[in-house]
């Protein structure tokens, strides 16, 4: 496959995502009477600690993160609709690359994060826990790999993604997933 291919194979991926992303905050709102708009993203790109300190004071709601972390470039993507998602990838491994093989961290404004949350936590397949701080987290046996909460402030729902699903868990329960400053 040349490289041409594989920039549209990885665009095909990002807007695939886009969908996804789109789809689960619809579904988590249980709003159903609004018609879905379809989200645009940008293009994913690398982008520097204090880059990200700027996108944050300038959204207007928190946008979350799991810090520095040895070893990982920070990968940011932004939607239209708000939502920015920052992944660590691992040394050697290009923008954009294998979407479901590193940590990511989702930020989604909504109307309402905390009742999206308590419509997650009211199906067959939830799984409720409460974090040291007090915080309810919110995964699905059917979908271990990615953990709920909602910010202190309803701004925004967090998603921590990780391969494993003890590590989502285990950093989305260790209060390390918090707001950019």
């Amino acid at each position: 496959m040349d490289v041409g291919d594989r920039r549209w194979l990885l665009r095909g991926v990002v807007v695939g995502l886009a969908v996804v992303v789109g789809v689960v905050a619809w579904i988590a709102s249980g709003e159903d009477d609004e018609a879905v708009v379809p989200v645009e993203e940008a293009e994913p790109r690398i982008v520097a600690v204090q880059e990200l300190e700027g996108i944050a004071a300038a959204g207007g709601y928190p946008v979350y993160w799991a810090g520095p972390r040895a070893g990982t470039a920070l990968e940011l993507t932004e939607s239209s609709d708000g939502s920015v998602q920052i992944r660590h990838l691992g040394d050697g491994v290009g923008v954009g690359e294998e979407p479901a093989a590193f940590l990511t961290v989702g930020t989604y404004p909504l109307a309402d994060p905390a009742a999206a949350l308590d419509s997650f936590a009211a199906e067959p397949s939830a799984i409720v826990r409460r974090s040291p701080d007090g915080r309810r987290i919110v995964t699905s046996s059917q979908k271990p790999t990615s953990v709920y909460f909602a910010s202190p402030d309803n701004s925004v729902q967090v998603e921590v993604y990780d391969p494993s699903p003890k590590r989502a868990l285990a950093l989305a329960l260790s209060g390390r997933v918090r707001p950019i400053d």
